[in-house]
C-alpha cells in the first residue's frame, strides 16, 4: 500500500514539475523526487524522503523515518540512509536508487540548472568590471607603446645629428684643399720639375704665389739680379686664364711650322693671318677687338684644327705634334684676344720692364695681381733661366729667415 500512495504522489507531484517552469517567470528548475524504501519492515528507517527544488533553491523534505533533500540536478532527492532518486537529464522517468531502499523520482525532462537572479547580476557586473579593467589596461598600453615610439624617433633624430656633425668635422674643408694643393705644387717646384711645367707657368706661378705671401709677412731675401731682356720673354695674366697673346709679339706675324704649310693648310693659315693682324692692329691702338672678327677668327680656328685631324695619316709622328702644339697656341691667342684685359698685354703697365731683381719682378706681379702665362717656342729658355733665378731667391730667403745668410738682403 505504501508503495501505491508512493507512486500515485509521485506521479502528481511529476504532474507539477511539468507544468512549474511553464508558468515560473524565473523560468527556474522545479523538480521532486520521492525514495520510498524497499522493505519497510525490514529497515523502518528507509522510508523515502521527497524534496522538491523551484526557483533555484533546493528544498527539504521528511520522508517515513527517514531525511532527503532535493538535488539541484533534474530528477528524485536522495534518502537518508543511501537511497538515491532516480531522474537523469535525459529521461521523464529515472532509475531506482540504491542503498538501503528503492527511490522513484519523477522530474522534467532536458531541463537545465539555471542560476539565481543575485548570481547572474553579480556575474554580469563582474564582466563589466574585468571589461572595464581591460580597456584602461589597453588604453594605457597604448600610451605607453605611443611614448616608446616617440621615444625613439628622438633617439634617432639626436643619431642623425651627431652623425651629421661628425660628417661635418671629418669632411675636408675646401680651403684645407687648396692650401694642400699649393703645397704639393710648391714641394714639386723646390724639387726640380719638369720642363712642362715650368713653360706652362705652373712652377713659376708656385713660387711666385709663395714668395709674395713672404714677402707680404715682411720677409727678406737675397738679392737675385735678372738679365735685360727678361722682360721681353715674361708673359703674364690675370688670374686663371687660359689666354695667352705671346704669338702677337711681332706684331702679329704667325710663324707657321714646316708642318702646316702644305697646300691642304693654305686657306686655314691665309683666313687665320688676315684676321690676327686685324685683332692685333686693334688692340695695338688701345681698343679690343670688335666682336666680328673674334667669331671669325673662332671658326676659322676650329676650321684648322678639323682640317689637321682629318689629314694626320699624311704627317709624321713629330711633325704632328709640332702641328698640333702650335694650333694649340692659337687657340690660345684667340681666348686671350677674348679676354677684356688684353689691352694690358701690350702696354707698359703689366710688362715688368724695370724690374732688374728677383724681389722687384715679385713686387711688380704683386702689385699688379699677376700671374705668368704659358711661355711660346721662343720664350722657353728665358722660362728656364726666370725659375732658376726664382728658386734660388726662395732659397736663399729661408736663409735669412733663419739667419744664416751673409748675402744682401732685398731693400
Amino acid at each position: 500500500m505504501y508503495i501505491r500512495v508512493g507512486r500515485s504522489l509521485g506521479m502528481a507531484l511529476g504532474i507539477l514539475a511539468l507544468l512549474g517552469p511553464l508558468v515560473a517567470r524565473s523560468q527556474a528548475q522545479f523538480s521532486i523526487s520521492v525514495g520510498v524504501g524497499a522493505n519497510p519492515y525490514v529497515n523502518p528507517m528507509a522510508g523515502g524522503g521527497f524534496g522538491f527544488s523551484g526557483f533555484g533553491f533546493g528544498g527539504w523534505g521528511g520522508g517515513f523515518g527517514g531525511l532527503g533533500y532535493g538535488s539541484l540536478l533534474p530528477g528524485g532527492g536522495m534518502g537518508a540512509y543511501g537511497g538515491m532518486g532516480g531522474g537523469l537529464e535525459s529521461g521523464l522517468l529515472s532509475g531506482a536508487g540504491f542503498g538501503y531502499g528503492y527511490g522513484y523520482g519523477f522530474g522534467l525532462a532536458n531541463t537545465q540548472w539555471m542560476m539565481n537572479p543575485y548570481q547572474g547580476y553579480l556575474q554580469g557586473a563582474g564582466d563589466i568590471t574585468r571589461a572595464n579593467a581591460q580597456y584602461y589596461q589597453t588604453l594605457q598600453q597604448a600610451k605607453l607603446t605611443r611614448q616608446e615610439a616617440i621615444r625613439s624617433s628622438l633617439e634617432t633624430r639626436r643619431a642623425m645629428i651627431e652623425e651629421a656633425e661628425w660628417e661635418r668635422a671629418h669632411m675636408p674643408d675646401p680651403e684645407k684643399i687648396r692650401q694642400r694643393t699649393l703645397q704639393r705644387e710648391l714641394t714639386t717646384a723646390r724639387a726640380a720639375p719638369p720642363p712642362t711645367d715650368i713653360w706652362s707657368g705652373r712652377a713659376l706661378n708656385a713660387l711666385l704665389r709663395h714668395l709674395i705671401t713672404q714677402i707680404g709677412d715682411g720677409a727678406k731675401g737675397p738679392r737675385v739680379p735678372l738679365s735685360e731682356d727678361l722682360a721681353k720673354h715674361v708673359n703674364v695674366k690675370v688670374g686663371d686664364s687660359s689666354g695667352n697673346v705671346s704669338l702677337l709679339k711681332n706684331k702679329g706675324e704667325l710663324d707657321w711650322p714646316e708642318a702646316l704649310q702644305g697646300s691642304v693648310f693654305k686657306e686655314g693659315r691665309e683666313q687665320i693671318n688676315a684676321l690676327i693682324q686685324r685683332a692685333y692692329r686693334s688692340v695695338d691702338s688701345g681698343n679690343a677687338p670688335d666682336p666680328a672678327t673674334l667669331n671669325d677668327l673662332q671658326a676659322q680656328f676650329r676650321k684648322l684644327r678639323e682640317t689637321l685631324r682629318n689629314n694626320v695619316s699624311d704627317l709624321k709622328p713629330d711633325e704632328f705634334i709640332e702641328a698640333q702644339r702650335y694650333v694649340n697656341e692659337v687657340g690660345q691667342t684667340v681666348k686671350g684676344l677674348q679676354d677684356p684685359n688684353v689691352v694690358h698685354q701690350f702696354s707698359d703697365d703689366w710688362k715688368p720692364k724695370k724690374a732688374r731683381f728677383v724681389h722687384e719682378l715679385v713686387q711688380h706681379m704683386r702689385d699688379k695681381g699677376l700671374l705668368f702665362a704659358p711661355a711660346s717656342d721662343d720664350d722657353q729658355a728665358a722660362y728656364i733661366a726666370l725659375y732658376h733665378a726664382l728658386a734660388a731667391f726662395d732659397a736663399g730667403m729661408t736663409r735669412v729667415a733663419r739667419g744664416t745668410s751673409d748675402a744682401g738682403e732685398n731693400r
